[in-house]
């Protein structure tokens, strides 16, 4: 096996992380499936919002700077 984190960014790097994740699904029960894009969606929704209270911090700050 490859040492797939020399390879950092590259699509063989992310395909090897999705590896991980798919072996998780059951074709038995679809829970794990389904748990697999909830959680990525979450993970979506979580770096937006992190991401949105940043740009607000930004923008405080850039007042706080102009008024000063």
């Amino acid at each position: 096996m490859t040492d797939t984190y020399s390879k950092f960014g590259t699509a063989e790097f992310y395909a090897s992380q999705f590896d991980d994740i798919l072996a998780d699904v059951q074709g038995d029960d679809p829970k794990y499936g389904d748990a697999i894009v909830d959680g990525f969606l979450k993970s979506l929704n979580d770096w937006r919002t992190y991401h949105q209270d940043q740009i607000k911090e930004y923008d405080r700050l850039e007042q706080r700077v102009r008024q000063a």
